[in-house]
This record gives structure tokens, C-alpha cells and sequence, in this order.
């Protein structure tokens, strides 16, 4: 890994979410990059990002949802493996599970803890957004009813261009923002091969 200025957290900064155009155009990319930035807090400077997207073997397949999400498991499973790892300080590790294909909104928000957060694809109505197909991160979790909060790489655009206002939530429990959310009462269909929970199985350092 090439040498990196010091990363430092920053929850005074107004934009905590990656979105796509900010450093690159791919749902599947982001998801990961926002998985990273919610479990350590830790920024991805372009640098690291270059390195990240190297590790895809065929980036025109990881452009857009639809066709990420039609790779095979495995396939994809080995891409966030690699783009986890370059984005990774060397005493980070993390582990990534396959959830069970019939698991829903409520089952996901079950995966959610202080050490670990869904990366999952959907199509359907969110708090903001209707999707045909995205790759999302699933960062906090609240009851009444049981909501999915996430870290959305579309979200900007979706809510700014559509309102002209752009907010994220902050979730202090967890230390970590989101900017849409899905219900469990929300008609979406989650992907059956695209749903992991990722975990940071090191300390923050």
C-alpha cells in the first residue's frame, strides 16, 4: 500500500455518505466504501480508492446494480473480499457471511450491531427513493416499526434534485449517519444472492 496522509474522524463534517459521482460511478463500489466508512468512521481518499477498484476483475460489470447483482455469489463475494482489503489499515480486519436468501427487512436489521452492518441489494419504494435495483449499505437500526437506516450511494442526488434538500441522520448509539431507510412494512425485494453482513473483527485501533 502506497504511502496515505493520516485519516482522522470528522462528525462535524456535514457530508458523512459517499455518493456516486464523488469519487466514482457504482452502486456496488459505494456499498462497500460506506460499509467501511460506518464501521471505522475512517474517510476513503481517492489514493486508496484507485487501489480498491483495481481489484475488480471486470469493471464494466460492477458499473450499474442490475448488472452487478447477476454475477454469481461467489464471484461477487471474491470483489468485496479485495475492495474491502484495499481500503483496510493493516491492523483492520473484516469477515464477510452470506445472510439466508429468505431473509427480509427484519431479519437484516438483526445483523446490525456496533461491529458489523448489511450490504444488500433491493428494488422497491425506500423512505426517499424507488429503485428498480441498487446496492445499499444497512448502517443503524430503529423500532416502531423496525426501520433499516442507510448509507445510500444515490441518496444525494435522489433527494436534492427531487427537493433541494439533503440531510443525514445521525445515529450516536452506532456513530454512524445514514440518508434513507427501508420499513419492514415497505413492499421491497431484496436480491437472494446479494445480501452479506460484514463485520470489523479487529479493533478501531
Amino acid at each position: 500500500m502506497s504511502e496515505v496522509s493520516p485519516r482522522s474522524v470528522d462528525p462535524s463534517a456535514r457530508m458523512q455518505i459517499y455518493f456516486q459521482g464523488i469519487l466514482d460511478g457504482a452502486c456496488f463500489l459505494y456499498a462497500p466504501a460506506n460499509a467501511y466508512k460506518a464501521l471505522t468512521g475512517k474517510r476513503v481518499p481517492r489514493e486508496i480508492w484507485n487501489q480498491a477498484i483495481t481489484r475488480v476483475p471486470d469493471p464494466a460489470a460492477f458499473l450499474g446494480g442490475p448488472g452487478a447483482t447477476e454475477l454469481h455469489h461467489d464471484e461477487a463475494q471474491r470483489v468485496l473480499e479485495a475492495v474491502l482489503q484495499e481500503l483496510s489499515d493493516p491492523d483492520e480486519t473484516f469477515t464477510i457471511d452470506q445472510v439466508p436468501p429468505g431473509a427480509g427487512i427484519v431479519d437484516l436489521c438483526a445483523e446490525v450491531s456496533t461491529a458489523s452492518v448489511v450490504l444488500f441489494a433491493y428494488g422497491g419504494p425506500t423512505e426517499f427513493q424507488h429503485p428498480a435495483a441498487h446496492i445499499v449499505c444497512g448502517v443503524a437500526t430503529t423500532a416502531g416499526p423496525t426501520t433499516l437506516h442507510l448509507a445510500c450511494s444515490t441518496a444525494f442526488w435522489g433527494r436534492y434534485l427531487k427537493t433541494g434538500e439533503y440531510t443525514e441522520r445521525h445515529h450516536p448509539d452506532l456513530g454512524r449517519w445514514s440518508n434513507d431507510s427501508i420499513s419492514a412494512d415497505h413492499p421491497v425485494t431484496i436480491a437472494p444472492n446479494f445480501r452479506w453482513r460484514i463485520t470489523l473483527s479487529s479493533p478501531h485501533g
